[in-house]
């Protein structure tokens, strides 16, 4: 039994009357008797009862008919479900992003749930570290990363961006300071633990211009590196999307060395097909033409 046969009893258990039912169901008279009488065959008991007067449910029938409705109104249910997901007009998403993407992500999740939503969406404020291993054990769908990225992604580069040294009036440096003149300042900087790829990159920024930072205080966040940095604690290289404008008086020096600029990408699994994730992508790209 299948669930064309069940949909076929339900609607004769309507119309009890075979021609009128095989017409709705755009079947021939012949074929609808046939699927009945399989059924009872298959179910051990009549369905209907034939005679004079016509077509009637018998006992039996009465009892399967419940059970029947409310299997067929559940698969359609199911059918409607999956055609929505499928058209990338339900489902779910689970996206990690860090602070290069604080803007950009609320944005595209604004406009995914203008025209889809019945996306349900996971938001993970994460390293691109933890994000590259939650993309490989399937907890992300889509992640924000630096690239290069692993080659068992597929990417689209999103974000540009490159590290600045900022200091404040509290522990002042001159306006044309160069990276290699702060060996011996104090740093602050955004703890390993939190971003290890942009402490990597930062220290070996240092490294190339011969000195290894003398990092006073790491902290979670670059809010509160810029904090200490205008309190006087020390110095800091940030991103140059942070940017300083919540905090007077701070100072920003350009980095002009081309090992100071990476670039952001969008990173999924390759073969990934949640329609959802799709729908995402396509918004991604249309923000990306629009910049």
């Amino acid at each position: 039994m299948d669930i064309r046969e069940l949909k076929s009893f339900v609607l004769l258990a309507e119309q009890l009357h075979f021609g009128r039912a095989a017409g709705l169901l755009h079947l021939s008279q012949p074929a609808l008797t046939k699927q009945i009488r399989r059924m009872e065959e298959e179910l051990g008991s009549p369905l209907f009862e034939r005679g004079r007067h016509g077509t009637a449910l018998s006992g039996f029938g009465r009892q399967f008919l419940k059970e029947a409705r409310s299997t067929v109104a559940s698969f359609e249910r199911l059918m409607e479900r999956a055609g929505s997901a499928a058209r990338g007009e339900s489902g779910h998403l689970s996206i990690g992003f860090g602070f290069h993407t604080l803007e950009l992500v609320p944005r595209l999740i604004v406009r995914l749930r203008e025209i889809a939503p019945g996306i349900g969406v996971d938001l993970r404020d994460m390293s691109a570290a933890e994000q590259v291993e939650a993309l490989r054990e399937e907890k992300l769908d889509l992640g924000f990363l630096r690239l290069p990225a692993p080659v068992e992604f597929r990417v689209l580069p999103v974000i540009k961006d490159r590290l600045v040294l900022v200091s404040s009036p509290a522990l002042p440096l001159a306006p044309t300071v160069t990276l290699a003149d702060c060996r011996d300042q104090a740093f602050v900087s955004i703890s390993e633990e939190r971003a290890p790829g942009f402490f990597s990159h930062m220290v070996r920024l240092c490294a190339k211009h011969g000195f290894h930072p003398r990092i006073v205080q790491q902290v979670p966040e670059f809010t509160t590196a810029l904090a200490l940095v205008q309190a006087g604690l020390g110095i800091a290289i940030i991103p140059e999307s942070v940017g300083t404008s919540r905090f007077q008086g701070m100072r920003v020096h350009p980095l002009k060395d081309k090992d100071a600029a990476w670039s952001v990408g969008a990173g999924w699994r390759k073969g990934d097909t949640n329609p959802a994730l799709a729908r995402m992508l396509q918004l991604l790209k249309e923000e990306m033409k629009n910049q």
